[in-house]
Formats: structure tokens, C-alpha cells, sequence
């Protein structure tokens, strides 16, 4: 499973402390099966863990999966999760959810929780694709 270049490649025993038991038990089940069955909300554990260990494929099953529980609520929290994992298709998605509830998505939480240059980016493609005409 590891590579020449991961430290755990020589141990007997490799002890996964930050995912969820959910969330690995989805991981093992991915790379025996090539299937994965998680709901929306781990789904985000699991990009985290697939991004760790640079499984592309899973990658993008998770990015399908965290599409379809996409709300007003968390849409600007899955627009940085996708920034941060490098997931394009789910930012995109998550842009053009945005793009299109605006006054909502501009009101939450989750909105409010982005960091600077992430609000930024997020004004400026929103511009330019004209969501502020006049």
C-alpha cells in the first residue's frame, strides 16, 4: 500500500489516528472494491484521506458524493474544502451553487468563517462572471 518514500512502508503496524472509523472502514472498502458508499458529511473526511494518500480516483468519487448534499448552509464551507484539496470539479460546483443562491449563501456562517483571500477570489469570480451588475 505504501511507497518506497513513506516511513510506514517498513513497519508492521500502521496506526491511523485522525479519520473516523467510518471514514477509514470507507478507505479500506475503496481499494478492495473500488466502490465507496459514505454520506456527504464524511464524504468530506474521506477527500481529506484520499488526498493524504494521493488516490486520485477516490478523489473525484468523493467530490460527486459531497455534491449531492450541497445546501445554502454549507456551500461556502465545501467551496473551501474543495480550494483546500485541490478538487476542481467540487469548486466549480460549489462556485456555481453560490454564484446562483447568493443573498443566502452571503448570510451564513460558514460564509462569514472564510478566510480573507478566500472571499477575495470568491468576489472576484463572482464578478466577473456578473453577479454584481448594475
Amino acid at each position: 500500500m505504501f511507497q518506497e518514500h513513506w516511513k510506514e512502508n517498513s513497519l508492521e503496524e500502521v496506526e491511523v489516528k485522525d479519520y473516523s472509523f467510518v471514514v477509514f472502514r470507507a478507505f479500506l472498502q475503496y481499494i478492495y472494491t473500488d466502490t465507496v458508499n459514505v454520506s456527504p458529511e464524511d464524504a468530506i473526511g474521506l477527500l481529506d484521506l484520499a488526498n493524504a494518500y494521493c488516490e486520485e480516483a477516490l478523489k473525484h468519487h468523493c467530490e460527486r458524493i459531497i455534491r449531492h448534499g450541497i445546501t445554502t448552509e454549507n456551500a461556502a464551507m465545501l467551496y473551501a474544502v474543495a480550494i483546500k484539496y485541490e478538487a476542481t470539479e467540487l469548486e466549480e460546483f460549489c462556485f456555481r451553487f453560490a454564484l446562483n443562491h447568493m443573498t443566502e449563501v452571503a448570510q451564513t456562517e460558514a460564509f462569514m468563517a472564510l478566510d480573507e483571500m478566500t472571499v477575495k477570489n470568491f468576489i472576484q469570480r463572482a464578478a466577473q462572471h456578473g453577479a454584481f451588475k448594475y
